[in-house]
């Protein structure tokens, strides 16, 4: 059983997201300009539909249109992103025309791959509340007390979260290296060769995460202050007054754009750098010894 190096896997990504920044932002300043111009679009479209959620307008429903529809293609457009980053991590290099727009077959397969993966993930979650639910009814009817039956859901719940993050991991960390180099939807093959592999993924991912969520947390708590924080308010008054602070947060982005989007675009490069160039690092140490594995010097 192969594992993944974690200290390497890590510096690696690092490198790669810091030395090969402008190759980065060379392959996807396209994709990524259209996807923060429509993010920008969907704020401001999220501030009245969040003010009507506030107000318990009931015409909020029909406020979700622009939303729904905006998601999916700023998530098509991410996949983009991804797709091309995890090619040059991947290598061998390759000319980057200054216009790219990278909706190859790739792209879709893996978008395709994370979607199948969802789905299986989402499937398992509620195959195991409705056992959970069960296990629970049987248990009450039983005579067990609410405190003991407290604890046996408080320890359900941790399996499920607990399970739902393993699957994921499992599923989900190698599937772009795989789905791009292997050609195919990978989510077999990823899972085959995580395994063994979960703590050290975990690892890695929150080597990256958490840097990049300190970054942007500190960034907004600058601009906005602190969200609201429970001292003794009504749970209705507490949550209105996140609410608040989340259309602040949308008002400023919408605002202030030109100091938003330039912020977040270089967050997201060293972010998209850094995952890529961790999941291709990881792949490349798992199957360099496999004479099939399609994978180039880098």
């Amino acid at each position: 059983m192969k594992k993944i190096p974690v200290g390497a896997t890590i510096a690696h990504a690092y490198r790669f997201a810091f030395g090969d920044f402008l190759t980065v932002l060379r392959s996807i300043w396209l994709p990524l300009a259209v996807q923060l111009g429509l993010t920008v679009v969907m704020a401001q479209h999220l501030i009245p539909l969040l003010r009507a959620v506030a107000a318990k307008d009931p015409s909020a429903a029909s406020l979700m249109g622009p939303v729904l529809l905006l998601y999916p293609v700023i998530l098509i457009l991410l996949f983009a992103q991804f797709t091309t980053v995890t090619k040059i991590a991947l290598g061998p290099r390759r000319e980057i025309p200054l216009i790219d727009f990278p909706f190859s077959k790739d792209m879709w397969r893996l978008l395709g791959a994370f979607i199948i993966a969802g789905l299986a993930i989402i499937a398992m979650l509620i195959a195991f509340a409705l056992v959970a639910g069960v296990l629970g009814f049987l248990l009450g009817a039983t005579g067990m007390s609410k405190t003991l039956l407290g604890i046996v859901v408080g320890v359900l719940l941790v399996v499920g979260y607990g399970g739902a993050i393993f699957v994921t991991f499992r599923f989900v960390f190698l599937l772009a290296p795989v789905s791009i180099a292997e050609k195919c939807l990978g989510i077999a093959r990823a899972w085959q060769l995580s395994h063994g592999n979960f703590w050290r993924s975990l690892l890695i991912v929150l080597s990256i995460l958490l840097p990049m969520i300190a970054v942007e947390y500190a960034a907004i708590f600058a601009a906005i202050g602190l969200p609201p924080m429970p001292h003794g308010d009504a749970p209705q008054l507490l949550e209105a007054r996140r609410l608040e602070w989340n259309i602040a947060l949308m008002q400023a982005m919408v605002t202030y754009w030109y100091v938003a989007l330039p912020s977040f675009a270089l967050l997201m490069i060293i972010y998209i750098g850094a995952v890529c160039g961790a999941q291709a690092f990881a792949y490349r140490a798992l199957t360099q010894d496999e004479a099939s594995a399609p994978v180039a010097a880098h």
